[in-house]
């Protein structure tokens, strides 16, 4: 996992985001596997406002990967400059 020099700041900041945060609702279906999934969407409305809340937003990038896929990073950043 890479992170800045130093994470003092952003580890207490992500207790407090993770105690604040709840399930992502399960609101999507798998059309082959006929199974329910919490998507994208969901996953992010279930965590921003905790995230926010401690002073950490959420970036996602896309990079190349492996056989012409795409991989997307996610770094969380807090309000410090340290991230994760």
């Amino acid at each position: 996992m890479k992170t800045s020099e130093t994470i003092a700041k952003i580890s207490p900041a992500l207790l407090a985001a993770q105690r604040a945060i709840t399930f992502a609702s399960k609101d999507a279906t798998n059309p082959h596997f006929k199974n329910k999934y919490a998507d994208l969407p969901a996953v992010i409305d279930a965590v921003k406002a905790a995230l926010n809340d401690a002073g950490i937003m959420f970036m996602q990038t896309p990079s190349p990967s492996e056989h012409g896929s795409l991989a997307l990073t996610t770094r969380l950043v807090h309000e410090s400059g340290e991230w994760i």
